[in-house]
């Protein structure tokens, strides 16, 4: 491992040690395309590397601080082997959830302004959802229950929140929908959930987690989400 990458790591269990008797949970972002260099975290013998140590550094203070649930966001551009590594060895390493997924550098043709589409950094909102809904699937199957997975990525309704849910998602992220929708986007998705629930009559969504993964993985792959 390299000395700048060791110093990350670092910073990692430093957080860990300092913030743990406050935090209610850690996020191990290894996924962001706005930091030079970071989405190397993902890499295999790095990810098994940080994920030891995160984890060992969350044990040792478990005793003062309690609790700390740890959980890995990875970016949606993995390939299915990369998936296949990273999956592998956040269940080895007993994280307690995974974040799928962050922004993405694709840059699909649907887009409305290509000019724009042009600039540097991650693309969210509702031009990815498809992607980051299949790689919900994708990682959820792979999962095999070990832990809970949250999805994040254009999700901006009741419906959206749904079929990430029914992708493998126990729990969702909001960002960029609240931009354009407010705060009261919450109170809507939480209703037509509530209606879901009452319509299919079901009593808790975790009946349908998951229920469409094997369908989604089997479609084409989302090229221009």
């Amino acid at each position: 491992m390299t000395a700048p990458m060791r110093c990350r790591v670092a910073d990692y269990v430093k957080l860990i040690e300092t913030f743990a008797p406050l935090a209610g949970y850690f996020t191990v972002n290894v996924s962001s395309p706005n930091t030079p260099g970071l989405r190397n975290l993902q890499h295999a013998a790095a990810l098994d590397d940080l994920l030891a140590k995160v984890i060992d550094a969350r044990e040792r203070v478990r005793k003062h601080a309690g609790d700390s649930p740890v959980l890995l966001k990875i970016a949606p551009d993995l390939s299915l082997t990369e998936l296949d590594d990273v999956v592998q060895i956040a269940r080895s390493r007993r994280v307690d959830g995974m974040i799928v997924a962050n922004t993405t550098l694709a840059r699909p043709s649907t887009l409305r302004e290509q000019d724009r589409g042009k600039e540097q950094g991650g693309l969210s909102g509702r031009p990815l959802f498809r992607l980051s809904t299949r790689m919900v699937a994708e990682t959820y199957v792979r999962v095999e229950g070990a832990f809970p997975l949250v999805g994040v990525g254009g999700i901006d309704s009741g419906g959206a929140a749904l079929t990430k849910i029914r992708a493998g998602a126990s729990l969702i992220q909001l960002y960029s929908s609240l931009v354009f929708k407010g705060l009261g986007l919450v109170d809507d998705i939480k209703r037509d959930l509530a209606s879901t629930l009452l319509r299919t009559g079901r009593e808790q969504l975790s009946e349908i987690v998951g229920a469409d993964a094997a369908t989604i993985t089997a479609e084409d792959w989302p090229v221009n989400s």
